[in-house]
């Protein structure tokens, strides 16, 4: 219905909100080549691992979208969450709202905090969910309003934005997704959209799919019902992250994960095969809930994420909230799982729209659309027993005049009526059937409108799902040619280079003319700016027949400045490749290279032919004609990229250029404030197409804004270019002057830059500092450690430096002693740098250098502000250097941040009583002895670990059980070896010997009479 009078006109503007918060202490200074939290290879992104303890009353800017029906609230300085959705209709939050920002070591880069709506891009938990994000806000002429977030990626160079956009007419929030590859290289990507919810005893999960699977394919279950023993070879249901945790005596009984209350630990599910355009979830306990729904050939992945009633995932949970608060998070992808990723090409672009559609009054969602969800539900009436309640419920997303409502079989309508309804004004209805009327036939729901066009139709057909056996790839491998190739593409999708160069380089030793093996590696290593090596497999490919090559031969003379030679490789590609016009918009920047604007822009104009709504290709061409001097037509495609696309900065870049319009920089200034590595960025989208005086542009303007060693050499490299010397003087020293301190180079041309300078100032330390640090995180391992040894001449009192070497000598070398010497000097420079204590400890322990570690222990003692791992570490020093005693102190007095669903600080507190116990033991102090046993089968909440499902205490029971029987208690002695003996654990388990240990004790004691009282219960009962 039209909706200007009645509805008005959505609002949308910038407010505050001020929160409790647990403030990140700034970023570790050490490069990240192999990062603990969950994604490994992070680089130039630094870990966020040191957070407050305490909070701190801290005040956001909030970006507000607000209807009729609902009010959105944004925090673009959190990654672009969406903190609040509020549901005008229910006076209630859609999803699960936090009081406080509170973050704990969960995402990729470590910070991470929970609650509202969280946007992943290129990976889950991206890397900049806990950072500002560029944004902006705008009313649109259909009198919606929208609010637009996102940034640029530093791991591939790419680009997402979000728009969240509200109707005047509509209970529902429009969310469009826009993923970019600006550059010239494909970028591996996935991407997430994950919203929490509040979770409890009445929250019910709606995922329409029939079956589940895991992160890593291993079949599938069914679902949502499901038994988790239905798995050849290992306990548990695949796609059920955590289920093979769940005790034994349930995993044969069918259980209904639907619902939170049945979810005993955490679990983690992905739908199979997505076909259905909703999912979501409803709280019963307040008659509300959601669904969200977009079309799954864009959003083919839906998963279930729960913490789980046990004591362990809610205590996990402490760690991201002060008030005990409990949530689930309902996620949804572009591809079907978190392990999937894919690459997108150059210049490529894709965009869809998904829909949140907060509901009320219904009992629940069966199906559901954007306009529309319905609950239907049969209810025995008890009567007989084919008498059934149907019960049918219809909530809308916008208000509908007279619409008809249809329940019915293939052959007979069960219910229709016509209704008026509102987001205010669901409705329901009801009659009585006769279930012989149904039996086996399909149940179909259409809803109508007014003039007859149909809103929604879903049947729900109740037939089996498609079973999957066996795994999709052989559990045995076998060594082909292919198999080594299609291992080699796997490693790579997960970013896992070393395995993947390794593969690849196993398939090329059985053929070294496969193409797309030599394709693959060639690849990777041009990313890593090994130009030589990539060309020769490149070269390979090309001679077997794959044209695809031509691109990337290409790219690489163009880098090498070869411009004759990249102009042949991008005109002989075929118009039918996949980078047929990625290559022409290469050949538009080679063409200005040689001041040929007409035919670039013809060339630009030719791809907009075929892609007129990528934003990149339209600021390429008004960047054309503003150089070509047609201001008026650079102006025009300009506006249109930033109608598209508001945070664009060379569009903003330009139209400040053109107009003279100091607005467009000042908002540019504000979007590259947001992360200054944008810069960078910006500087080189000129670079890329040849106009080298506008990236000097651009770097001039803001030096002053970022005193960043590589907008320095990005400058010398550029002037030197040009034949300015005198300018490339200037820049060379701006860029020595600045300090040495988070240099993390990740892009091509800041290589070259850093090649030149080298070049030209062999003794140009920090430049070989600088490389060292990309060489190594594109496994050129042997030349980075050439690079940072020569660096190590110059820059003897630069401690990362120290640490990345010693990190080398260990992680690659293998020479332990080495790193110890390089660690050591670092600490000696900076005592503050609180990784080199962990890297001293192991290797002080691998080594068994105990006294080192004592000495260590004092250092660490002495710092001023411990992070929390080191925390942790030095309570697990004082208990292998036998302080057992002091340790257990901090662990009875001192709180400890939870890691998520780990137990391994629990096994320290477990390892320092048993230590103690064994003391008391070896004093003939038995009785203490028992109170030590007794104490490591609790759970201390302070410790941030809380008791899982499966218990593995099956050798503290079995001591307790001796330091019973030493003083003669031996009814107590049996019942704790019961225990031990009840612990299930594979044979292969360290805690399997004490399983049989206690069941031979027990055995024994029968001899003479003696049984445990719960079998002993047993027996008395089957009498």
């Amino acid at each position: 219905m039209g909706g200007e009078s009645k509805f008005g006109v959505v609002k949308v503007y910038e407010d505050t909100i001020e929160l409790p918060t647990y403030l990140i202490k700034g970023e570790n200074p050490n490069p990240v080549f192999r990062s603990q939290y969950g994604v490994a290879l992070i680089y130039p992104y630094t870990l966020l691992d040191h957070i407050d303890s305490r909070p701190t009353l801290k005040k956001y800017r909030t970006l507000v979208l607000e209807n009729a029906y609902l009010r959105v609230t944004v925090i673009p300085d959190l990654g672009g969450r969406v903190y609040s959705v509020f549901d005008k209709v229910s006076q209630a939050e859609v999803f699960y709202k936090n009081n406080v920002v509170k973050f704990s070591p969960l995402a990729i880069r470590g910070a991470f905090f929970s609650g509202g709506i969280e946007f992943s891009f290129p990976v889950a938990h991206a890397p900049t969910t806990a950072d500002p994000v560029n944004w902006s806000i705008r009313q649109n002429a259909d009198e919606s309003a929208s609010i637009s977030f996102g940034g640029i990626e530093h791991l591939s160079r790419m680009r997402w934005m979000v728009t969240l956009s509200l109707f005047p007419d509509r209970c529902a929030l429009a969310q469009d997704v826009t993923l970019a590859n600006p550059y010239f290289l494909p970028g591996r990507f996935h991407y997430w959209t994950n919203a929490s919810l509040d979770a409890d005893d009445q929250t019910e999960f709606i995922y329409p799919f029939h079956r589940a699977r895991s992160y890593e394919f291993a079949g599938s279950a069914p679902w949502p019902m499901a038994r988790l023993d239905l798995i050849r070879d290992d306990p548990g249901l695949p796609g059920m992250e955590g289920t093979p945790k769940w005790p034994v005596d349930i995993m044969h009984d069918p259980l209904n994960l639907r619902w939170q209350k049945n979810i005993l630990t955490h679990l983690s599910v992905f739908g199979r095969d997505i076909t259905w355009n909703f999912f979501g979830a409803w709280q019963h306990s307040k008659n509300r809930g959601y669904v969200h729904c977009a079309d799954p050939r864009y959003v083919a992945g839906m998963k279930l994420w729960s913490w789980g009633n046990a004591p362990i995932g809610i205590v996990n949970q402490s760690a991201l909230t002060d008030d005990g608060s409990l949530y689930a998070e309902t996620q949804c992808g572009a591809l079907e799982t978190q392990l999937d990723f894919d690459f997108l090409s150059p210049f490529a672009t894709k965009s869809w729209r998904e829909w949140w559609v907060p509901l009320r009054g219904i009992n629940g969602v069966s199906c559901a659309n954007e306009d529309i969800a319905v609950n239907v539900r049969l209810i025995p009436t008890y009567q007989d027993p084919y008498s059934y309640q149907l019960m049918l419920g219809v909530c809308p997303a916008r208000a509908f005049q007279g619409v008809e409502i249809v329940l019915r079989t293939p052959n007979q309508v069960l219910i229709s009526e016509k209704k008026s309804i509102a987001p205010e004004h669901p409705v329901q209805m009801s009659r009585e059937v006769n279930t012989r009327v149904i039996a086996d036939k399909p149940l179909i729901v259409q809803i109508f409108d007014a003039q007859g066009n149909t809103l929604l139709e879903y049947v729900f057909d109740r037939k089996p799902a498609r079973q999957e056996h066996e795994k999709e790839a052989p559990k045995t491998f076998v060594p082909t040619t292919r198999s080594y190739y299609e291992q080699g593409l796997y490693y790579e999708k997960l970013d896992q280079r070393d395995h993947a160069i390794a593969y690849y380089c196993k398939a090329l030793e059985e053929d070294p003319n496969h193409p797309l093996a030599n394709l693959r590696l060639g690849l990777l290593y041009v990313r890593a700016a090994d130009f030589q090596r990539a060309s020769r497999h490149l070269q390979t490919a090309l001679l077997n027949s794959l044209n695809d090559a031509h691109y990337f031969l290409g790219f690489i003379a163009t880098q090498q400045n070869n411009i004759e030679d990249a102009f042949d490789h991008f005109r002989s590609l075929p118009t039918t490749s996949d980078l047929y016009l990625p290559a022409l918009v290469n050949i538009a920047g080679l063409l200005v290279r040689q001041n040929n604007l007409e035919e670039a822009l013809a060339t630009i104009r030719r791809v907009l032919e075929a892609k007129p709504d990528v934003a990149i290709l339209q600021v390429l061409l008004g960047t054309l004609y503003r150089k070509a001097g047609n201001s008026t037509k650079a102006a025009e495609s300009l506006a249109r990229v930033i109608q598209m696309d508001p945070l664009n900065h060379a569009a903003l870049w330009e139209l400040g250029l053109i107009t003279g319009d100091e607005q467009y920089h000042q908002t540019l200034t504000r979007l590259l404030n947001d992360d200054r590595q944008y810069i960078l960025d910006l500087a080189g989208y000129y670079i890329g197409l040849g106009c080298y005086e506008d990236a000097l542009q651009v770097l001039s303007r803001y030096k002053t804004l970022y005193a960043y060693p590589m907008m320095g050499y990005l400058g010398y490299w550029i002037c030197h270019s040009l034949g300015h010397e005198a300018q490339a003087r200037e820049w060379y020293q701006w860029a020595l002057d600045c300090k040495p301190d988070f240099c993390f180079p990740s892009r091509l041309e800041e290589i070259l830059a850093l090649l030149t300078a080298i070049k030209h100032h062999p003794d140009d330390y920090k430049a070989h500092y600088y490389l060292g640090n990309f060489l190594y995180a594109r496994q050129r391992y042997d030349e980075a450690i050439q690079c940072w040894e020569k660096a190590a001449q110059g820059l003897n009192n630069f401690d990362v430096l120290y640490r990345n070497l010693g990190w080398a000598m260990w992680k690659y070398k293998n020479d332990s002693l080495r790193a110890v010497e390089y660690f050591e000097q670092a600490l000696a420079i900076n005592p503050l740098n609180q990784d080199l204590y962990l890297h001293l400890d192991d290797l002080y322990k691998g080594l068994g250098r105990q006294d080192n570690r004592k000495r260590l222990l004092e250092r660490i003692e002495a710092l001023p502000d411990l992070r929390e791992d080191v925390r942790k570490r030095r309570v697990l020093m004082l208990v292998e250097l036998g302080e057992e005693e002091k340790a257990l102190h901090i662990m009875q007095s001192e709180k400890f941040v939870p890691l998520e669903m780990d137990q391994t600080f629990h096994d320290v507190y477990v390892k320092a009583l048993l230590q103690r116990a064994e003391k008391h033991l070896n004093a003939g102090q038995v009785e203490q002895a028992i109170e030590d046993y007794h104490q490591a089968l609790e759970y201390p909440i302070n410790l941030g670990v809380g008791q899982p499902p499966d218990l593995k205490q099956a050798q503290i029971y079995y001591l307790l059980g001796l330091a019973y029987e030493q003083i003669g208690r031996y009814q107590e002695a049996l019942d704790a070896w019961y225990c031990a003996a009840k612990e299930y654990h594979p044979s292969h388990s360290e805690f399997y010997p004490y399983v049989e240990y206690a069941l031979d004790k027990i055995n024994r004691y029968t001899e003479l009479g003696l049984e445990p009282s719960e079998a002993n219960r047993k027996n008395q009962s089957h009498h």
